[in-house]
């Protein structure tokens, strides 16, 4: 199973912006350490961590 990446919505360049961006009950995830998306938990569970995706910011951070 791959991921859909149009459905993680916008990517960012920069993880400074993405963890600014993102709402306390949101995560910041990357598979690539160059791109990152702003995702719930719920998301993130259902594939893309499966896939290699990380989380680099967690909720509330």
């Amino acid at each position: 199973m791959s991921v859909d990446i149009s459905k993680l919505g916008m990517g960012y360049d920069n993880l400074e912006a993405a963890a600014v961006d993102k709402s306390p009950s949101e995560v910041v995830i990357t598979n690539n350490d160059e791109t990152y998306y702003i995702v719930t938990r719920d998301v993130y569970e259902d594939g893309p961590q499966q896939n290699g995706f990380k989380i680099v910011v967690n909720e509330g951070e």
